[in-house]
């Protein structure tokens, strides 16, 4: 059985948020509760709010990460060595074809935008180029890191009065685990709040369960081709679920570990902390919030607030544990998406969504050894034929599915994507190889504000480079911001020292993306 827990969570100043909680006399003894706080200032000046037709959005990323020959950007006519083995399959848009392994993918297309110009120069694992607006690739000292985007729109979220969060529902969320938390690969750095300050860091979801196959998938373990084993991939049993604990009052976890009791999905208490002691530490809290009603007032505690209150209404209230809580669903439900780690994580990020979280991003993650999951250096064919593009497929498809017949797409964007793509040209390994490759690769984009049916961008006879609308992810970004309801040229954040930063370094609104 596997149980992954999260990690401990620090102000800028150093001090835990635990801390804060248990050191009830602080400002007693010459040194202000507002002395500590002034580093972690949430004062947001200059926001630039605009009509956003999306309310929330669903990242799907893919870590690895995909092949645009193999799956979207199909090149029938081009020599054995770069086609490979894979055959195209006519869509539900006339004229575009794709892989014969996304037949459901395929049938919907005409609901969705495929983008197949997506671009960098930055072939390498770098989700944080992705997700953030970090302008180059690695950048080794923290103090250059941008804040990932979902902690960004929390940030900027808070500071509108309109968008009060819901009671123990976090707005930013990623799920299954911390990226790259079970994997021996550590390659994606910088996905921070950064300059926000951690009260801003994304909610770490983590899951619980079961993994069911002894021999997955084939996969990888550096050049020697093996076969998965216990992979969550794979397939999970029915009654694996996902929890969070509750960030504020997390001191340590522990790490994966074979086998592990199944928890009890929900937000939850750290074992050291009784509900008496729980009880008698919002008293205190209170206490000393009456006690400082003038200082709860300033700008400089505002953010950590909120946190405190998020923590303890995840606690208190029953709403992110129903929300976590998969096997709440029809069994029926469940089987649409498939008993795998992705497709339980996509349904409860629909669960989670439908409850009011704002940003829920579920990462595909490796899991044991590198190159596995959508890193295909080695027995690439079979990888994405037996497990990685039918899971995709099935989990995709029936997110979509949930979503139209909820009436959520008309407020909700769903994102697709990886960090790059793979190499044109295939390697002589078992199975085929592709490595990775940044200058040309593809993404889907569907739901509110996103134009449907169309193919934007086109590559070269190899899929190697973009020939037509060039985008890179800081466009994917900037379109997504403005659907959300920010003008990345006139939005600003603010760090602790009150300095201005630009949400993104550069990037375009896509308009031939918008509805």
């Amino acid at each position: 059985m596997l149980t992954i827990h999260g990690n401990a969570k620090r102000l800028c100043t150093g001090i835990t948020r635990r801390d804060l909680l248990s050191a009830g006399s602080l400002g007693l003894g010459g040194v202000t509760l507002d002395h500590l706080l002034r580093l972690d200032s949430l004062q947001a000046k200059g926001l630039a709010p605009i009509a956003g037709k999306a309310k929330s959005c669903i990242v799907l990323f893919l870590y690895g990460a995909w092949s645009q020959l193999d799956t979207l950007d199909m090149k029938p006519d081009s020599p054995r060595e770069v086609r490979g083995e894979f055959q195209p399959i006519s869509t539900s848009v006339p004229g575009i074809q794709i892989s014969e392994h996304l037949p459901r993918l395929a049938r919907r297309l005409d609901r969705l935008s495929l983008v197949r110009s997506m671009t960098h120069s930055h072939p390498t694992h770098c989700v944080a180029y992705s997700l953030s607006g970090i302008p180059n690739n690695p950048l080794r000292d923290p103090k250059d890191y941008w804040p990932f985007f979902g902690s960004t729109l929390d940030y900027l979220w808070n500071q509108s009065p309109k968008d009060t969060p819901i009671a123990g529902m976090p707005r930013n969320l990623c799920l299954p685990w911390e990226l790259n938390s079970h994997s021996t690969n550590r390659s994606h750095r910088g996905l921070t709040p950064a300059w926000l300050g951690q009260q801003w860091e994304t909610v770490v979801g983590q899951f619980s369960g079961t993994a069911t196959r002894s021999r997955g998938a084939p996969s990888a373990d550096g050049e020697q081709a093996t076969y998965s084993r216990y992979d969550p991939h794979d397939g999970i049993s029915v009654d694996s679920r996902f929890q969070i604990i509750a960030p504020t009052l997390v001191q340590s976890a522990p790490k994966v570990g074979l086998p592990h009791k199944v928890a009890q999905s929900g937000a939850a208490l750290p074992a050291d902390i009784t509900l008496h002691r729980f009880r008698n530490r919002k008293s205190l809290l209170n206490q000393l919030s009456d006690a400082r009603r003038d200082l709860d007032q300033a700008p400089s505690t505002e953010g950590l607030n909120y946190f405190q209150q998020m923590a303890f209404d995840m606690i208190s209230s029953g709403q992110c544990a129903a929300s976590l809580d998969v096997t709440l669903e029809p069994q029926s439900v469940r089987e649409r998406y498939g008993h795998t780690l992705f497709g339980q994580a996509a349904l409860a990020a629909r669960r989670l969504v439908e409850a009011g979280a704002r940003v829920v991003t579920v990462y595909w993650d490796e899991f044991g050894p590198a190159n596995t999951g959508w890193d295909t250096h080695v027995n690439h064919f079979p990888r994405l034929k037996e497990g990685l593009c039918p899971t995709l497929d099935q989990a995709y498809d029936a997110l979509m599915t949930d979503l139209e017949q909820r009436g959520m797409l008309d407020d909700t964007i769903v994102v697709l994507i990886s960090e790059h793509g793979r190499t044109p040209r295939l390697r002589n390994k078992p199975g085929g190889a592709r490595d990775h490759w940044s200058y040309a690769y593809s993404g889907l984009f569907a739901g509110a504000g996103i134009r449907k049916g169309q193919v934007l961008g086109a590559t070269d006879k190899q899929a190697g480079y973009p020939v037509d609308h060039p985008l890179n992810p800081k466009d994917i970004l900037a379109t997504l911001y403005h659907l959300l309801g920010f003008d990345v040229m006139n939005t600003r954040t603010y760090d602790s020292l009150g300095r201005p930063r630009f949400i993104l370094p550069y990037g375009k609104v896509v308009s031939e993306l918008l509805s």
